[in-house]
């Protein structure tokens, strides 16, 4: 019997996958895509190309799915594995769709998972939380770009490896297997999502970089746009270590506090990206040169728009608008709860949420109007660490 895997979502993660999986005899793919026309022109791509075209470092990779619909109902009912490959804001519409149509022990998960997830999806399924699996990726394993939508997406690298958590944690091994089986990847299995949420670099490289390029922009526009990861320069690398510290901190606070916790995984931000792209870097000498000659970022430009008199920084692009409600103000908000100071985040999160025009922090608090946007402990009422460790089962059985 196949198994019958739902792909939510119409991205390059989508298409990667759709390609990935659907090419595997014994794997059936469904496509759920209710947003705007994206059903209609996954139909019209797959049909005109016969399937979906992954060009690849190692060759072609085709696969086609087996149908494609806006009714969450067709797409998720009966399917083992739900994957979301979608954006963290999309995250909570979606699941809330498709809740009651999901089977119980079928496999849910999000392709990155972003922090928080675990949060969310406890939300979403209240009383039925429990007769699911949930899963999800630290980071999206490839770079990967859409060339015509539902026809060709090409996967530029993959990380050498990539983290997985689980819940139920005993889950993971066989999770994590047969995403290693399904996707050629090294995945590793970790022991909760609050490690996962916690070792996401994204919330430090993506807003840090843009507090780093753009705190002391004057308002004038730039001649050109700027580079972001090879934009590292020392003063950039040195906020970043600063932000990954203060995790590593906050990781050694809560240890202490519940000594059967494992957060191995909670690496610093250089060891994180050694380890993800170890062949890609020529100079490992400083975290500055590992973001500078690492040929995976090599050419990749600051998110910023074009006007008519230069370019201009894009504060709503994701590296903001979803990295810092679904990221770090997660890490930022059990910070709080565990009584752990963030100066240096606290900086980012207040510039970022002046430019981003809401109000996370208020009097250096995590109680600011639009905290009911994020996925941090606070916007589901946790104000207590043990109550939100045990709640949310991050602590081994005793």
């Amino acid at each position: 019997m196949k198994i019958q895997i739902t792909i939510c979502g119409g991205g390059n993660a989508a298409h990667t996958l759709a390609s990935l999986l659907s090419s595997k005899p014994e794997v059936a793919v469904r496509i759920y895509a209710p947003l705007g026309n994206e059903a209609q022109l996954w139909q019209e791509g797959i049909r005109q190309n016969g399937g979906i075209t992954a060009n690849t470092p190692g060759g072609i990779i085709k696969g086609s799915p087996e149908s494609i619909s806006r009714d969450p109902k067709v797409a998720v009912s009966g399917s083992d594995i739900i994957l979301l490959a979608l954006p963290a804001f999309a995250h909570e519409p979606i699941l809330n769709q498709i809740a009651k149509y999901v089977s119980p022990n079928a496999w849910v998960g999000a392709v990155p998972a972003r922090g928080g997830f675990d949060l969310c999806v406890h939300e979403v399924f209240k009383e039925r939380f429990s007769e699911i699996s949930i899963f999800g990726f630290q980071t999206l394993p490839w770079a990967c770009r859409i060339q015509e939508f539902g026809k060709y997406v090409t996967i530029l690298g993959t990380k050498e490896q990539v983290d997985l958590a689980t819940w139920p944690v005993e889950k993971g091994p066989e999770i994590g297997s047969k995403f290693q089986e399904l996707m050629g990847l090294v995945i590793n299995p970790i022991n909760n999502f609050l490690s996962l949420a916690l070792a996401d670099t994204g919330q430090l490289i993506h807003p840090g970089i843009m507090y780093g390029l753009f705190h002391e922009w004057d308002g004038h526009p730039f001649n050109e746009p700027r580079l972001f990861y090879q934009g590292v320069d020392t003063k950039i690398a040195t906020i970043l270590q600063q932000m990954s510290n203060e995790i590593l901190t906050l990781r050694e606070s809560l240890g202490m506090t519940f000594p059967q916790l494992d957060l191995t995984a909670v690496r610093s931000i250089g060891e994180w990206l050694v380890r993800s792209y170890d062949a890609n870097i020529a100079d490992r000498s400083s975290l500055q040169t590992s973001f500078a000659t690492n040929k995976s970022y090599a050419g990749l430009l600051a998110p910023m728009v074009r006007t008519d008199k230069g370019y201009i920084p894009d504060f709503k692009a994701r590296y903001l608008s979803e990295d810092v409600p679904y990221n770090l103000l997660v890490t930022r908000g059990i910070a709080e709860l565990s009584s752990v100071p963030t100066p240096v985040i606290d900086k980012v999160l207040e510039w970022a949420q002046l430019n981003l025009g809401k109000e996370y922090l208020k009097s250096g608090l995590m109680k600011g109007s639009d905290i009911l946007f994020t996925r941090s402990p606070q916007r589901y009422g946790f104000t207590n660490l043990e109550h939100f460790m045990v709640e949310m089962r991050y602590l081994p059985p005793s």
